[in-house]
């Protein structure tokens, strides 16, 4: 089953004049999309149509948050997500995007599909670096002691090196 179909509307049978539609962004519908970073949701998206004679105008308000990696420690960090977008469509001889929230419909079209437009809204909403946000003293909110030398493994401590590298020391200390 095509979890993005039901992003799709269609605009034929609507009369002119306002329409609201209402959508729940979860997981599955980031599932479908290759190379996410987001890995849980819980989004409302309320979407209010202005249909008219030449053209649809789509108002998208997004509220809710999504769970993404952090950056620095890679755990899970809650991120919240409110904000607004717009689409404009205009009907022409076929389909192209001629703007980043304008969008020519072949006029032969009955149906927009939003998913694609959904996600990249969403997607460049979040900040470029994803970290937890940082204590109240400056340091880094994040749990950092897997990066301390003390929680390395064992196994990499100790006595036992590899004989190459011994070699390539001493080589160093020659110099």
């Amino acid at each position: 089953m095509n979890v993005l179909k039901d992003y799709n509307i269609s605009f034929t049978g609507l009369k002119n004049g306002d329409h609201s539609f209402d959508f729940l962004i979860d997981d599955k519908f980031f599932h479908s999309f290759e190379n996410t970073r987001i890995v849980h949701s819980r989004i409302q998206l309320n979407i209010e149509l202005l249909k008219q004679e030449t053209m649809l105008n789509f108002q998208f308000y997004f509220d809710g948050e999504v769970d993404v990696e952090c950056d620095r420690c890679l755990e899970l960090i809650t991120h919240s997500i409110q904000f607004e977008e717009m689409l404009l469509v205009k009907f022409g001889h076929e389909t192209i995007e001629e703007g980043e929230s304008i969008l020519i419909l072949d006029e032969k079209e009955h149906q927009v599909e939003l998913a694609q437009y959904i996600y990249e809204f969403i997607s460049l909403s979040l900040p470029m670096r994803l970290t937890h946000p940082d204590l109240e003293n400056g340091e880094p909110g994040c749990d950092l002691e897997y990066f301390n030398k003390e929680t390395h493994d064992d196994s990499l401590q100790g006595d036992d090196i590899d004989p190459r590298w011994e070699a390539l020391k001493k080589l160093k200390k020659d110099n």
